[in-house]
């Protein structure tokens, strides 16, 4: 799948970083599981499906109130503390690019990347202030809604351009992977997250709950682990066969 006048020597090099990027696609599942993988039940909730109804998103209100804070927590903090992972496999692939065309990949990549803490953590603090309302008496709601409709705009903008930038990333690398400007040769441009990302969408379509919720909640970063992993194979292969020459 690589070209035939790749180094194998810089491959290697490059393995560290494909590792890195393994882990941080495990750490960033478990953490999206943790913090959103759950089935939304509006209906169970009568107080944002009917009296707060058209104050708040009724399906993010309830999403994460059935979850622990500390459940909540542990999935913001394992994503956020390995997004340094992430952001060391992103420059150990851009290696993998022809050096005039890595700044188009790398700026949106990393952009995207530094805004993803919030736009992942965010979710922490959305879900407490909703179970916080749920949990108060009515007359401090007031001031709660308002709190809340706060944090969800601050979500929505971060999260939207942080996985907005990401995309654009990958996709400026898939064009560049068909015209031959990487190592990888033109016909291996479906080796793309945002390939393996609507593929697992789609699988999760054929999936009941709560499996669906769990796979699609972190769809993103699941087809990460699969990039990850496929890169890893082809570059081991081109490596090992060095040694073995």
């Amino acid at each position: 799948m690589l070209q035939k006048n790749v180094d194998p020597q810089t491959v290697k090099q490059i393995l560290p970083a494909i590792y890195a990027g393994i882990v941080a696609a495990v750490c960033w599942i478990a953490g999206d599981i943790l913090i959103v993988g759950f089935t939304p039940s509006p209906e169970k909730y009568p107080l944002f499906s009917e009296t707060y109804a058209s104050r708040v998103d009724a399906d993010l209100a309830t999403l994460m109130l059935s979850g622990s804070t500390s459940r909540l927590m542990w999935g913001a903090l394992l994503a956020v503390f390995s997004v340094p992972l992430y952001i060391y496999a992103v420059l150990g692939v851009s290696k993998a690019i022809h050096r005039k065309f890595t700044m188009p990949v790398l700026v949106p990549l990393f952009a995207g990347m530094s805004y993803s803490p919030l736009g992942h953590a965010g979710f922490f603090y959305v879900g407490e202030i909703y179970k916080a309302i749920l949990n108060t008496d009515a007359a401090a709601h007031e001031q709660l809604l308002q709190t809340a409709a706060g944090f969800v705009k601050v979500l929505e903008i971060v999260w939207t351009a942080s996985v907005s930038l990401m995309g654009l990333g990958w996709l400026i690398f898939g064009i560049l992977v068909a015209r031959g400007k990487t190592w990888l040769k033109p016909a291996a441009f479906w080796l793309n997250p945002i390939v393996f990302f609507i593929g697992t969408l789609l699988l999760t379509l054929l999936l009941p709950s709560p499996l669906k919720d769990w796979i699609a909640c972190a769809a993103f970063n699941e087809a990460l682990l699969i990039f990850f992993v496929v890169l890893l194979i082809y570059c081991k292969e081109t490596a090992n066969n060095e040694t073995h020459r």
